[in-house]
């Protein structure tokens, strides 16, 4: 594994790498596995800034267990090409974006699994409330009910550049919010995951996805999901902070036919005790 303290981690040496091109022109880091026979098609779908390192164990264990693997990231990620568009990264580009990838993968024709989490969740959701898409099952990480960040942000944001990110921003969310919603006792890999993230950013990006998703909120889009078309696994970690536990519980309860499962920890639900649930389907 790479030195935490510079660089993301690479992929898995058996997946290959291309990048998807949207109808905006934005190109998004695809990394993808195709094996002969194998035991199911999984879209993964990142949550926002989320690096490969958070998702490598579950990469290598998919591959291990031969799944076919669609991992892609979308563009608020600093392996996104915008072409300096930052006003591109907003919302309603990044929900569309999650359905043009997978009619590019040509996946509506296929049996997939599409696993989100946290942002990458919310948008999950908000696709098959609006029918857009229509997994046949979708496993959903600690989906957030409200978009919302530190108030401390919130009042920086309008003044953000590359500079005061460097200077400041950054600095105050290693020492405060990140500290506040990780348990480093539990599970101390959260707390290393979202540091790292935070120093490989960038913060124009960044800037404009949390501008636009600030507020929002799913919990009216809940019900309209087809739980007939979608079976829905929402995975809950009791022990996160940052994904609150009774947040994914009242998500369940409301969607159609879903199913809540408490993995206890944020490493768990991107680690073995996933892949388990996932061979249990």
């Amino acid at each position: 594994m790479d030195n935490l303290e510079d660089k993301d981690v690479d992929f898995p040496k058996e997946m290959k790498i291309e990048y998807l091109k949207m109808s905006d022109g934005a190109e998004l880091r695809h990394a993808y596995y195709y094996p002969n026979n194998s035991n199911g098609h999984i879209l993964l779908y990142p949550g926002m800034n989320t690096l490969v390192l958070s998702w490598i164990k579950i990469l290598e264990l998919l591959i291990l267990e031969n799944y076919s693997i669609d991992y892609v990231e979308s563009r608020e990620k600093f392996s996104s090409k915008i072409n300096h568009d930052y006003q591109s990264v907003n919302k309603f580009r990044m929900l569309l974006d999650c359905n043009e990838i997978i009619d590019l993968l040509n996946l509506s024709s296929k049996e997939y699994i599409a696993i989100g989490s946290s942002l990458g969740s919310t948008t999950l959701i908000q696709n098959m409330a609006n029918g857009s898409i229509h997994p046949p099952i979708a496993i959903l990480v600690g989906p957030s009910v409200r978009f919302k960040v530190a108030s401390g942000l919130r009042i920086l944001l309008p003044f953000l550049t590359k500079w005061t990110y460097d200077k400041f921003v950054k600095v105050l969310m290693k020492r405060i919010a990140v500290k506040k919603y990780t348990n480093e006792k539990v599970d101390p890999l959260q707390k290393r995951k979202y540091e790292l993230a935070l120093e490989l950013a960038d913060p124009l990006k960044l800037k404009n996805c949390v501008k636009s998703w600030l507020g929002n909120n799913i919990y009216n889009d809940l019900e309209k999901i087809d739980g007939k078309l979608s079976k829905c696994y929402l995975i809950g970690a009791s022990e996160d902070i940052l994904h609150p536990d009774h947040e994914t519980r009242d998500v369940s309860n409301k969607i159609e036919n879903a199913i809540f499962v408490d993995l206890k920890t944020n490493s768990a639900a991107h680690d073995l005790p996933l892949i388990e649930f996932i061979k249990s389907l």
